[in-house]
């Protein structure tokens, strides 16, 4: 039950962070030191390319050495859930494979997978 309280909350927060619309995600603010922001996302510029870290790309592999070597409280459920729903949100994206943007246009409208079907569709 906790995984799955974990999870669901990963999800909305990250879904209410992270969306393009979200208005709360708006308000979030930024950070940068030269080249890389921070917040509201890694980003790190490098000439005319952007190299964009998606936090599933971040959390994917921390879920698995909490799996492998965790113990203690990185083995407690709510902290998987929260990884777990973390990924998920994050692969939602239509563009959550792509890692690397033109500084021209960095970041157009990349629209969000609402629908679980074709998230298994970008993965098989």
């Amino acid at each position: 039950m906790e995984t799955l309280i974990g999870g669901v909350t990963s999800f909305l927060v990250f879904h209410l962070t992270s969306h393009p619309k979200s208005r709360i995600g708006k308000k979030v603010p930024h950070a940068k030191i030269k080249r890389v922001q921070f917040l509201p996302h890694l980003r790190i510029e490098a000439k005319n390319k952007i190299l964009h870290i998606h936090h599933w790309m971040l959390f994917a592999p921390i879920y698995l050495f909490v799996q492998a070597k965790g113990s203690g409280i990185l083995q407690s459920d709510l902290l998987n859930g929260f990884l777990i729903g973390g990924i998920l949100q994050g692969l939602m994206y239509k563009d959550s494979l792509k890692i690397i943007h033109s500084a021209a246009k960095p970041f157009e409208r990349q629209g969000y997978t609402p629908y679980p079907v074709r998230l298994l569709k970008k993965l098989f």
